[in-house]
């Protein structure tokens, strides 16, 4: 495995204690059992492939009130310091192709703003636990909403969270930035904003990546909406650049976490196993992410546990609530 869950935990609950290396062995192993694919020579992925930035606070409820607020627009700066317009080329997916060339096409027509350094990118979220468990997966019904605040710095040096009813903020560590993929603002806003050039990016950022190819960029993409607020014209490249994968499945009639109408980019994995995005179709902004059964599965663990997936099994499910561009940790757009 190229990833260490283990710190990837770490870098999303900051106030946990520190493994001691014997228990972060022993967790490993763990981990390991729970995800070996009954196949004696493949290996079965975690449902959520690149983690969030956050900790977690209070569950909340489904009705909330919803005000997408991201503020700012534009992307990779051009020679003479611009944000570059987005172009959409040829797409696999005709339908897709449609949906993010309006994306773009309004994209456009915003006046790009550049954020500045000093300034933090503020998420709130919501995501699906399970009453019978979690780890990476749910384990049972959807039946618990819980929500977290992020901020990051737009210059990539710290980060904060809520922890018991306080913003703690930290500096970001060398691991955090040698994520791959990287997720930073930094990395994020030095992103080509043509779709195919993204693509492209996206596809060698993450070949050292243990999953399909297309499978991996799809996760990587959905990683960079999830944990940040986007540049909008950044954020529709991403819809185009999600339209040229092969195999990209494009539904108009879809609900999020919250019930909110959108549409839905995904992609099927392993052949039991899809991967949602969703996407509101009047502001084009990021709703969420959901991934489902779609096949009877089984694995087994090498403990001999085996663990059955029916179809409609809800895996993971998270939506993004608000995000912005703030001047300091612990404010709210």
């Amino acid at each position: 495995m190229t990833h260490d869950e283990i710190d990837l935990f770490r870098r999303a609950r900051p106030e946990a204690p520190a493994y001691d290396p014997a228990a972060k062995a022993g967790l490993r192993e763990r981990l390991a059992a729970q995800t070996i694919e009954e196949t004696p020579v493949r290996t079965r992925r975690p449902v959520r492939r690149f983690a969030a930035v956050g900790a977690l606070t209070a569950a909340m409820a489904v009705g909330v009130t919803v005000v997408q607020n991201v503020e700012w627009g534009g992307g990779a700066p051009g020679p003479d310091g611009r944000s570059r317009p987005v172009v959409l080329g040829p797409v696999a997916n005709a339908a897709a192709g449609e949906f993010a060339a309006k994306a773009i096409d309004r994209a456009n027509a915003e006046s790009p703003a550049t954020p500045r350094p000093d300034q933090w990118g503020y998420v709130k979220s919501v995501h699906a636990e399970s009453s019978k468990g979690t780890g990476g997966r749910l384990f049972g019904p959807p039946d618990r909403r819980v929500t977290e605040e992020s901020w990051r710095r737009v210059d990539g040096t710290q980060s904060a969270t809520v922890v018991r009813g306080k913003v703690q903020v930290r500096p970001v560590t060398d691991l955090e930035r040698s994520a791959v993929p990287r997720n930073d603002y930094p990395y994020l806003l030095s992103l080509p904003t043509d779709p195919k050039a993204l693509l492209d990016t996206v596809y060698k950022a993450t070949e050292s990546h243990p999953v399909d190819r297309n499978a991996a960029a799809f996760g990587a993409i959905e990683a960079f909406m999830r944990d940040a607020a986007l540049p909008p014209r950044l954020r529709a490249a991403m819809y185009g650049a999600l339209a040229k994968i092969p195999g990209i499945q494009f539904e108009r009639r879809a609900a999020d976490i919250l019930g909110r109408p959108g549409v839905t980019f995904s992609v099927v994995e392993e052949g039991y196993l899809r991967s949602e995005i969703m996407i509101d179709p009047r502001t084009y902004e990021y709703l969420g992410h959901r991934t489902v059964v779609i096949k009877a599965h089984r694995a087994t663990t090498e403990h001999g546990t085996v663990i059955r997936d029916r179809p409609g099994t809800v895996l993971g499910w998270g939506g993004l609530v608000r995000a912005g561009i703030v001047d300091g940790a612990g404010a709210r757009p």
